[in-house]
């Protein structure tokens, strides 16, 4: 006996057909929009994704990139606040030298004590000016304590004038202006600038009546594993002695001195304008050392971004060329599917029965 198997007729409806693309158009637009991401970023759309365990590492390096980055930014800053405390610094090295060398010029005499007196006072001003420079709202010559006028203006009713005001009077019984001056000996009036009454206004705990710096200077983190002074401020010595040698000679009444006491004042403002000359040669030194250090980091760090940029490459970039070739080939693939559609669309029960 022959058996004869049954057969089956499959049935496929017009929504079948239909649909069958459009579940396949929609990956392909997925595709084709991932693969435009990465033509436009030059990196995988989903990272994570193609690099499964070894993203830690992209993630590691990433990180490392962006400290490198804040660190040279913030190296910026610093580079400004040292340029512009080296342009002050030579102003008021600039200032000095050449009051000294007017004083080395001229006898007092021929010079004119006025005129040495004026020129002090003008001295004075300027240095306090330029001690009270700020970059970037912060005051270049205030230590770390950046927020806070360093130095105080040098005038008639303040802590500082007051205080040189009552130890010359203390001293001599009269005050500056009093033509009396004229009495005060040469050898009297070395005694008065040699004593601890009068250096102790500016070598002592008397400062404070000037300034209101701190005496740490900011210290700066210049590279991942270095940090250095990166400003300097307004008690350092060489500050102090500027500021004594033009009180010296704008306000204890040169002017109405006799010669010989004159001598006295203007050689001992000669010998501290000298020493504070050789001073603030000290202070440009350590902060161009500084500007170096800075430079020198970020040309480090440069080439360290470089590197890692390399391996982050290496890691997250796609190939540009078979980026485009999917790009291409997927566009094909979609306007296939479109004109597939479109003719399955115009397909009817009519169309078989003809």
């Amino acid at each position: 006996m022959q058996c004869v198997k049954a057969m089956k007729t499959a049935f496929i409806s017009t929504a079948s057909l239909w649909n069958s693309p459009r579940s396949a158009l929609t990956r392909m637009q997925a595709d084709l929009a991932k693969a435009n991401k990465e033509i436009a970023t030059g990196r995988f759309a989903d990272v994570g994704l193609e690099l499964g365990y070894r993203t830690g590492q992209g993630i590691s390096l990433r990180q490392e990139r962006a400290e490198l980055d804040a660190v040279i930014d913030g190296n910026g800053t610093v580079s400004l606040r040292l340029n512009v405390t080296k342009t002050a610094l030579n102003n008021i090295r600039s200032a000095a030298e050449t009051y000294l060398n007017s004083l080395l010029s001229l006898p007092p005499l021929e010079r004119g004590a006025e005129t040495v007196r004026d020129s002090a006072a003008l001295n004075l001003k300027a240095l306090t000016a330029e001690l009270n420079k700020s970059s970037g709202g912060q005051y270049l010559f205030a230590g770390t304590n950046t927020q806070q006028k360093p130095v105080s203006d040098y005038v008639s009713g303040s802590p500082a004038k007051a205080a040189v005001d009552g130890a010359f009077l203390s001293a001599f019984g009269v005050t500056q202006s009093d033509p009396a001056v004229f009495a005060i000996s040469a050898s009297d009036m070395k005694a008065f600038l040699e004593s601890p009454a009068f250096n102790d206004l500016f070598d002592g705990p008397g400062w404070s009546d000037w300034s209101s710096a701190a005496d740490r200077n900011i210290e700066s983190k210049i590279s991942t594993t270095e940090t250095i002074e990166t400003s300097t401020n307004a008690n350092e010595e060489a500050m102090r002695k500027l500021a004594k040698a033009y009180t010296i000679a704008s306000d204890l009444g040169i002017a109405a001195m006799r010669t010989e006491t004159q001598q006295v004042i203007v050689d001992k403002v000669m010998k501290i304008l000298g020493e504070a000359t050789n001073d603030l040669v000290k202070i440009q030194a350590r902060l161009g050392d500084a500007e170096t250090k800075v430079k020198n980091a970020n040309d480090r760090m440069d080439l360290q971004r470089k590197i890692i940029d390399q391996h982050i490459g290496q890691l997250e970039e796609v190939d540009p060329a078979e980026a485009k070739t999917r790009v291409d080939a997927l566009t094909t693939q979609i306007q296939m599917s479109y004109s597939l559609t479109a003719q399955l669309r115009q397909l009817s029960l009519l169309s078989y029965l003809r």
